[in-house]
């Protein structure tokens, strides 16, 4: 659906930040292609001979796109910044200010996407423009699960099985059959596995090797792995539980998403703001109990998102809006551009796009 070059997805973040002439924290225009934000920072930290922590971003972009978004760094010159040599990367000092860039700064995302389509779906979209620009439901989006496997991993850490956790980490990718079934043919040699892993898996190598040195502690191996990734499994679980609680309040058609199907509904139902699952979620109202039915079919309880075993990763139950607007919504020449806020998914506006009933 999408044509698969980095130019046909093109993405700009929106956000408050208004640079100044002076402050401790530069403020970059960060344009990259084919590059996820994580694996650019790092790039960006190694180049610069700094610790991670002293650059702020916003959110988190696509690898496979051409993305823009501004960036903090704490107390670095300007002409140091802007001489880095990174392929397929440019930083542009837009000024100054005294607060580091963090997920509060962004408002909104704005995309170009070229799409890959048939007469039928050409026709489709341009029908169903005018309904789409009055809303779509707002469900957590491919991104969010990955193949699938962020939700499952989320789930074992709340039920604090870490060895379960591991297992999946280790042994459930997308392409590498071959290693995943080494894996669970030598499960528990991790010298074994570790020599055998990928050089590109980072996060796979930090946990075997922990594990290494530390054969048996899980959660230590867990807690190896960065806090905010941490955060996105049990944060994928959240969204999983959400999509399918959402999909039991509407009539529609089903849409295949990783992991589980939603539902796009024949008619939009009323705009509200529903809670998440967590610890401060209301399990008694309508929506709340519909949450509590899909937790329990998953084994979990209300009390897994104090996560004791954990607690850096306690999990509460934020709202989202069930039905989001797009702003600035043109098809054009094969080419889709429009606007979200924070948190959307150009993906599932897609999705409801090409849709039929």
């Amino acid at each position: 659906m999408i044509k698969d070059r980095p130019e046909d997805f093109i993405v700009d973040e929106v956000t408050t930040i208004k640079p100044k002439k002076s402050g401790d924290q530069v403020y970059i225009l960060l344009t990259k292609t084919n590059w996820t934000t994580q694996r650019a920072i790092n790039a960006i930290a190694r180049a610069l001979r700094i610790t991670k922590r002293r650059i702020g971003f916003a959110g988190t972009k696509d690898k496979r796109a051409i993305t823009s978004q501004v960036i903090s760094i704490f107390k670095k010159n300007k002409e140091d910044i802007e001489s880095l040599k990174l392929a397929d990367m440019n930083l542009k000092v837009l000024g100054y200010g005294d607060d580091p860039i963090s997920l509060g700064h962004l408002v909104a995302n704005r995309f170009k996407i070229r799409l890959d389509i048939s007469d039928d779906e050409r026709k489709t979209i341009k029908n169903r423009l005018p309904e789409i620009r009055k809303g779509f439901i707002n469900y957590f989006g491919q991104q969010r699960f990955s193949s699938g496997g962020t939700a499952k991993i989320g789930k074992e850490i709340l039920k604090s099985d870490f060895e379960a956790s591991v297992k999946i980490i280790l042994s459930e990718h997308s392409n590498q059959d071959e290693f995943d079934k080494f894996v669970l043919d030598n499960w528990k040699n991790w010298s074994a596995i570790l020599k055998e892993c990928p050089r590109f898996f980072g996060i796979e190598s930090k946990v075997l090797n922990y594990l290494v040195k530390n054969p048996t502690d899980y959660a230590g191996s867990i807690r190896k792995i960065a806090k905010p990734l941490r955060r996105l499994y049990v944060h994928a679980f959240q969204s999983l539980i959400w999509n399918r609680a959402v999909s039991k309040m509407l009539k529609g058609t089903n849409l295949n998403l990783p992991g589980h199907q939603v539902i796009i509904p024949d008619k939009l139902p009323k705009n509200q703001e529903l809670p998440l699952p967590g610890l401060d979620t209301d399990y008694s109202t309508e929506f709340g109990k519909l949450l509590a039915a899909e937790l329990k079919k998953e084994k979990i309880d209300v009390e897994s998102f104090n996560l004791k075993s954990m607690p850096e990763l306690k999990s509460w139950g934020a709202n989202r809006k069930i039905i989001l607007k797009p702003k600035n919504l043109k098809f054009s020449k094969d080419v889709l551009s429009f606007e979200l806020d924070k948190g959307a998914y150009a993906t599932v506006l897609i999705s409801h796009l090409i849709h039929k009933a």
